[in-house]
């Protein structure tokens, strides 16, 4: 599914509304809202029958008679969530494990899920508003690299959005955002220790642009456990692709002459690519090198070796995933959680530099 255009395009998962639901067709709360004069939130709440009491009963009063009078629909089947997918392509295999844990903690919430594409392009903005001003949302999911520009809509949109990145967005401009904080800084220095813990003392760093900010909290968490285990940061080991070419890394190690028993790769195609320049200069893996990636893709498996991969406990998302969702349907208070629960998997591309001899370091 190749999504680089130039038109923001609505994709409905199979779990979502037909537009001949009736409940589709209803008034909104956001025209209850500028009915009433009031904001969305405090029809939202008196909507949802949130036991918040930053409401009075007055006001609620009033919302329900206006939400009776204009003829909105409260029994709607399942509050709908929009996963708003900044300039990311929803098929690439780097991505793919996040949106199925979005998509099954909504699942499990009774949510329905719209998702929305932004490209990035010049009118973008503009359709993300006109999308937000006329779609009936209970909230909003955003992945991808988003801009002051995205966050501003958002506000202006008087909705409850779902923030999930790699550092925390501060400070909170509203209670309207929520955030999911990936520590990837904590994941790669849990890797790098486990690295450290087998026996490895001269790892590789494999990493994509620079101009991510996952690159760089990576390169933070993997110096940091270095340091912690007296082992000297050297800076050859440590090398970037923009085009996240494995296989062209493995090559400038050999022709710095760098020697190394182990590669942690910013990702599986990295970590693929990788493998192959080992099985093409005859240096077996794991037996003379070890090599880990992070986050899950198809190629996981299909490797041979299998894949050795560290990410996010898979579980744990879900759980934060759902907490955050549930304080969008309930319009709570701003909260941020941080996601920092490693869990690693297989054991086919890792081994200990004690037990046999590799020409790499020799």
């Amino acid at each position: 599914m190749n999504m680089a255009s130039n038109a923001c395009i609505l994709f409905v998962t199979s779990f979502s509304f037909e537009a001949k639901d009736e409940s589709y067709m209803s008034v909104t709360k956001k025209q209850i809202a500028d009915f009433l004069g009031i904001s969305r939130t405090s029809v939202s709440l008196a909507l949802n029958n949130s036991l918040s009491g930053s409401i009075s009963q007055e006001t609620r009063e009033r919302i329900l008679q206006a939400a009776k009078e204009l003829g909105y629909k409260a029994t709607t089947p399942r509050p709908r969530l929009c996963l708003l997918i900044i300039n990311t392509e929803i098929d690439d295999q780097r991505y793919i494990s996040r949106f199925d844990v979005i998509t099954r903690a909504a699942d499990r919430m009774q949510c329905e899920l719209l998702l929305k594409y932004i490209p990035n392009s010049p009118d973008s903005i503009a359709q993300l508003m006109h999308f937000l001003q006329t779609t009936d949302l209970s909230g909003v999911i955003v992945r991808g690299p988003y801009t002051t520009e995205v966050i501003q809509a958002l506000e202006q949109a008087a909705v409850s959005y779902l923030l999930q990145s790699f550092e925390e967005y501060t400070p909170a401009p509203s209670n309207y955002l929520r955030q999911i904080i990936h520590d990837h800084a904590a994941l790669s220095y849990a890797a790098t220790k486990r690295l450290i813990e087998l026996g490895h003392r001269q790892i590789a760093l494999f990493l994509g642009s620079m101009d991510l900010s996952v690159h760089i909290v990576t390169l933070r968490g993997y110096r940091q456990a270095l340091m912690d285990h007296d082992i000297t940061l050297d800076m050859g080991l440590v090398q970037a692709s923009k085009e996240e070419d494995g296989y062209e890394l493995c090559r400038r190690l050999r022709v710095y002459e760098m020697p190394y028993t182990a590669i942690l790769c910013c990702n599986t195609i990295v970590q693929f690519a990788a493998l192959q320049w080992h099985k093409d200069n005859s240096i077996a893996v794991p037996e003379q090198v070890s090599l880990l990636g992070f986050g899950t893709t198809s190629l996981t498996t299909a490797s041979e070796p299998v894949l050795s991969i560290v990410r996010q406990d898979s579980d744990f998302m879900i759980q934060a995933t759902m907490k955050q969702i549930e304080g969008l349907l309930t319009e709570d208070k701003a909260s941020t959680i941080y996601v920092n629960k490693a869990e690693f998997i297989g054991t086919g591309t890792l081994q200990s530099p004690f037990l046999h001899r590799n020409p790499l370091t020799e």
